[in-house]
């Protein structure tokens, strides 16, 4: 499934999830409530999908890398791994999306979330190894295993929000496709089990302690050297979907991925190729009180997945944030205040590279990264809602021109809802890059984005 129907198919199913009043829960049997563990299902499962892409290359493509045999088992095991040079979007989108598969093969069969991220882990370790005959290579071991927890979890939960078990007829059909779009391993699981048909209970974490989601439209402009209003400019019409799971101070104690944040957007293509122009995932993997008042201050972890692709900058990464988060009790009529301070620590990232560019197409840069996150919001529920964040990024390379990149955003974004669904928005970003390289001259860049965009919000934002 390409990029573009992914990310619609992801939209129009979290869309449906929203949409949906929550049915009454009767007195049924729950057994998804205590899944059993199936080791087996999983495993064979696991090489499943891993033996269907495969296939497909091998078989009806002939692709020179899938054709594997025991001599190249061999030589993978014996020599040293090395960094590839496949494109942006296959390493930094395709190798997370395909780890998520890996991962949901234990999750959707009675495994919890830290049991489940080892098989992310496995099966990653086993394509590197016995599913191309290239060297296996860092790069794609960490993107699809991080990558695909990431993923995996999100869409999990976002897979579970979408079914219900208690609903029949046509409405039944159309939540069980949506959740087979994103996350197929479930749906095949559900209909081989018979489970798309069985009336039973929702278990209670099939249901977030809260839901807000916007499907926005809009039109955004680049620059670089110059400002966005300059006729010289690039402009793009773009469509994104942003979605909080979730209370995000509330729930940061509890499981993993009770509460995350999910956006995504695509966006029009002036001869760029970048259709899929952004995802980022971030849940909570865990958090503890700090102090108390009126508010709540606790000192929280997450875990999280990024990719961006723009005419200006590209930048992906996978890891781990953790640091103090807080809400103050709002005055009255007044806004609710949040903040955040994190520190990061990326094991794999990419950033554009000025002078790396090799025949498969690789154009960046590959590092460990670390990291500091900054953000404030002010909300007035059911109203508008002003953010201000911050983020550094300082990547040292260990795959591309030997040096360092360390890159800098800042950004303002502002919305104001008329009756709590329509509303619009504006955002205003600066980009700024600065790429240290030992053996070529250094590259300073500063760039600057602009969106205005109408906004529509599911369900409804009330007061």
């Amino acid at each position: 499934m390409p990029p573009r129907a992914r990310s619609t198919t992801l939209a129009l199913a979290a869309l449906l999830a929203l949409a949906a009043p929550a049915a009454a829960q009767q007195q049924l049997p729950c057994p998804d409530c205590n899944p059993p563990k199936r080791f087996w299902t999983a495993g064979w499962q696991l090489i499943a999908v891993q033996l269907i892409p495969w296939s497909v290359n091998a078989i009806a493509r002939d692709a020179e890398w899938a054709h594997v045999s025991p001599a190249t088992w061999g030589d993978n095991l014996a020599f040293p791994w090395q960094w590839d040079n496949n494109k942006f979007l296959n390493n930094q989108f395709s190798h997370p999306y395909h780890g998520n598969l890996y991962f949901n093969a234990a999750r959707t069969n009675g495994y919890d979330f830290w049991e489940s991220a080892p098989w992310a882990f496995g099966g990653s370790l086993m394509w590197e190894l016995f599913g191309e005959v290239w060297a296996p290579s860092p790069n794609d071991l960490l993107n699809t295993t991080l990558g695909g927890i990431a993923l995996g979890e999100t869409l999990y939960r976002l897979s579970s929000l979408v079914l219900d078990n208690t609903a029949t007829g046509s409405g039944r059909t159309w939540r069980e496709i949506g959740a087979a779009a994103l996350n197929p391993v479930r749906g095949f699981n559900r209909l081989t089990r018979g489970e798309m048909n069985d009336v039973t209970a929702n278990p209670p974490d099939w249901r977030p302690s809260g839901i807000f989601g916007s499907l926005e439209l809009g039109y955004r402009r680049f620059a670089t050297d110059v400002d966005v209003t300059d006729p010289d400019a690039l402009s793009q019409s773009f469509l994104a979907l942003r979605l909080i799971y979730g209370d995000q101070v509330e729930d940061l104690d509890r499981a993993p991925f009770s509460t995350f944040t999910l956006s995504g957007m695509i966006s029009s293509n002036p001869g760029d190729g970048k259709t899929l122009a952004e995802l980022r995932a971030r849940g909570n993997l865990g958090a503890r009180e700090v102090f108390d008042d009126s508010g709540r201050h606790q000192l929280a972890g997450f875990m999280h997945y990024t990719f961006f692709s723009n005419p200006i900058i590209e930048y992906g990464a996978q890891g781990f944030s953790g640091g103090l988060v807080t809400r103050s009790a709002p005055e009255k009529k007044g806004p609710a205040l949040y903040a955040e301070a994190l520190g990061s620590f990326m094991p794999i990232a990419a950033v554009q590279s000025d002078y790396f560019v090799t025949a498969e197409g690789r154009d960046y840069d590959y590092g460990v990264a670390f990291g500091t996150n900054l953000a404030g919001r002010a909300v007035w529920e059911g109203r508008a809602a002003l953010s201000l964040t911050g983020t550094y990024v300082w990547l040292p390379v260990l795959s591309g021109f030997s040096g360092d990149h360390q890159i800098i955003t800042a950004s303002a974004e502002g919305r104001y809802y008329f009756g709590g669904k329509y509303g619009l928005g504006l955002a205003y970003t600066l980009f700024s890059r600065g790429s240290n390289y030992r053996h070529q001259p250094d590259v300073d860049q500063d760039a600057s984005e602009g969106r205005v965009f109408f906004t529509l919000a599911i369900p409804r934002w009330t007061p």
